[in-house]
Formats: structure tokens, sequence, C-alpha cells
């Protein structure tokens, strides 16, 4: 990952932590949806999908929990943890 895909996903991690914990119990969201437009759009394909690996293999560090596949695209809510 370059410099510039590096910050983008720090900035994308970040927004998504603080976005998680303003979730209300049981909403489900996209990854996309929960961080929003602007911080996702820099993201390349690549550097999206390493995110959402994050996500499921941190669920504690991340506040989310998967829960369901939409398609191909994966679904999290809220963790109770």
């Amino acid at each position: 990952m370059n410099a510039t895909q590096t910050s983008a996903w720090h900035k994308a991690l970040e927004a998504l932590k603080v976005n998680a914990a303003k979730l209300s119990a049981g909403q489900e969201r996209k990854i996309r949806e929960i961080i929003g437009e602007t911080l996702w759009e820099p993201l390349i394909r690549q550097t999206r999908h390493d995110l959402g690996k994050h996500v499921r293999a941190n669920p504690e560090r991340c506040g989310l929990v998967f829960v369901r596949l939409a398609g191909t695209i994966a679904v999290y809510k809220k963790s109770c943890v």
C-alpha cells in the first residue's frame, strides 16, 4: 500500500470507529455507509477490501460485528462488547 492509500485507510478506520459508536443497537450498515462517501472514494479496491478484512478480524477494535452478506458486500452492526 502506498503512502496515500495508507493515510486514506487510517482516516477511514478512525471515522469508522467514531461513527460505529454512534450507531443504535441492532442497526445494520455497510462499511461504506458508516464512514461516508468522502472517505470511501479515495480508497482503491484493494484498500477497501483490506479495510473490510481488518474490520471483520477485529470486531473489538472497530465496534462492529459481521451480520450477513448483501450480495457480495458485508453488512455489520454495532457490537455489544
